[in-house]
């Protein structure tokens, strides 16, 4: 009986032990294995002939098995090299650009990125021309500008014309108000565009006397109708008047200068004068893809006489895009600027104490701070344009019209903070191998020890350098400064 018990348990602990041994590396196997073997065989006979095999026992001898699966691990990997690399590596500089790095996939990937949502048919976006008025022009109708479009459209270089105009509106359904963009349109602009409507139809496969029909963007209908694919008998009140919602589209699809998420017809509405508050514009689609005429056909609309002084942007989908970016880029240099002054003191002394010993040193050192913050940078754009803004959409915290100018703001906080961090980082690290400083030596005057410190010294692992850190940074006594360690100092550190 106690033999059969002895070969069951020996059974399973070598069981154990043959996993556990095929991480040791191949030449050390076949030893490691016997050694351990010899061991629990030893420690089952003597747990069954002296009777003292118990549950209690057994677990022990159980935890000893499983516990031979770590001693394998440090057999294969040396267990001070490894430790010492998982304490270092977080204060290399390679790990603090691959954290940014993998936290920018994952903003990425939370949300797809696009500099301007274009319209649905994106294949056909270099044939799209965007006309509106310009910002110093005066105010013109809308319906001036849609019979110059129906005009357009018989210029053989031009295919389609679709006229908008867009207003700030209010949406009263299920779920409560919402301040919205309405805009009026032609029926033809949905199919210019390339929108497919995912519930319902648009207004081109409508009838023209629905005064009182509109389309919702998807997000609108979400929100107000959670859940519900039926557009049966669906209504809302649009400023007031009561509407019935014939379809949704797809959030992707965009007018070319508004945030547009309520659509009712352009002919159907009567018609109000609403100066500087109701803004008009025309998409045209170019005949034969995007020809080389495109400035030909800008410089006719641009020339277009109106009954009012009008003054008209024609810009393709390119120019968007660009004038988008350099917007953008034009708020990133301002932030910066700001943040530069924010944080002076500390981009000061960052200045200050950069590497002179080498040219090498200081292109590492200013290459490496560059690189940080053009990821910091992308991950705060993606965070506050995708993120917040789908936040802010999603759960309808704040006026769809307003989450582009909440995001905005966003960016610059966020900014504000991670390039706060970024240069709190950069004075913390090696001027020569650029990883943190984490040695410290608190400095005390030597006549009175009891006094508060006076500063002190942040030294490098590698005995690169030190960087002395005073107590007082506004003394003018002591200031912080990097001082470079000779050669001898390096055996110092091989001996740590």
């Amino acid at each position: 009986m106690q033999e059969r018990i002895a070969r069951r348990l020996l059974r399973w602990c070598n069981l154990i032990l043959y996993a556990a041994c095929l991480i040791v590396p191949r030449r050390r196997r076949v030893e490691w294995f016997r050694e351990r073997r010899r061991g629990v065989w030893h420690w089952v006979h003597f747990l069954v002939e002296s009777d003292r095999l118990t549950i209690q026992t057994e677990q022990e001898l159980f935890r000893y098995c499983w516990g031979s699966f770590a001693d394998a691990f440090w057999c294969r990997f040396n267990r001070d090299r490894t430790l010492a690399f998982v304490r270092s590596y977080p204060a290399t500089p390679r790990f603090c650009l691959l954290s940014i790095f993998l936290i920018v996939l994952a903003a990425l990937a939370a949300s797809p990125v696009s500099l301007w949502r274009s319209p649905e048919d994106a294949r056909n976006a270099g044939s799209l021309l965007s006309v509106s008025l310009n910002g110093n022009s005066h105010w013109l109708e809308p319906e001036l500008l849609w019979d110059a479009a129906v005009d357009w459209s018989h210029n053989p270089l031009v295919a389609s014309a679709a006229t908008y105009a867009w207003r700030p509106s209010v949406i009263a359904g299920p779920a409560g108000k919402q301040d919205v963009l309405s805009a009026r349109v032609t029926p033809e602009i949905f199919k210019l565009l390339g929108a497919k409507p995912l519930w319902g139809q648009t207004f081109d496969n409508v009838d023209s006397a629905c005064s009182d029909c509109v389309v919702l963007s998807d997000a609108i209908w979400r929100e107000q109708f959670p859940g519900d694919t039926k557009l049966s008998g669906e209504f809302l009140r649009l400023n007031g008047r009561r509407v019935h919602v014939v379809g949704v589209v797809s959030d992707r699809f965009r007018l070319p200068d508004a945030d547009v998420q309520v659509y009712t017809p352009f002919q159907a509405t009567p018609f109000v004068r609403l100066p500087g508050f109701e803004w008009p514009g025309v998409v045209l689609r170019l005949a034969n893809g995007a020809p080389p005429n495109v400035a030909k056909i800008q410089r006719e609309v641009r020339e277009t006489n109106f009954p009012t002084p009008a003054l008209l942007d024609v810009l393709s989908v390119k120019d968007i895009r660009y004038r988008s970016l350099r917007s953008w880029f034009g708020i990133g240099a301002f932030a910066i600027l700001v943040i530069v002054g924010l944080n002076w003191r500390a981009f000061r002394q960052l200045c200050a104490t950069s590497p002179r010993r080498s040219t090498l040193d200081a292109f590492r050192w200013w290459g490496f701070f560059a690189l940080k913050n053009a990821l910091l940078v992308a991950f705060v754009w993606l965070l506050s344009v995708h993120v917040v803004e789908g936040v802010l959409q999603r759960l309808g915290l704040v006026p769809l019209h307003m989450t582009s100018g909440v995001a905005m703001w966003a960016f610059l906080v966020g900014l504000n903070v991670a390039l706060g961090w970024s240069i709190r980082d950069q004075n913390a690290r090696c001027r020569s191998c650029l990883t943190r400083l984490r040695t410290q030596i608190i400095l005390t005057a030597s006549s009175v020890p009891l006094l508060d410190p006076s500063g002190c010294d942040l030294l490098c692992d590698r005995a690169h350098g030190m960087l002395h850190v005073p107590a007082m940074q506004f003394s003018s006594l002591d200031s912080e400064r990097w001082i470079d360690f000779d050669e001898s100092w390096q055996t110092l550190a091989q001996d740590k």
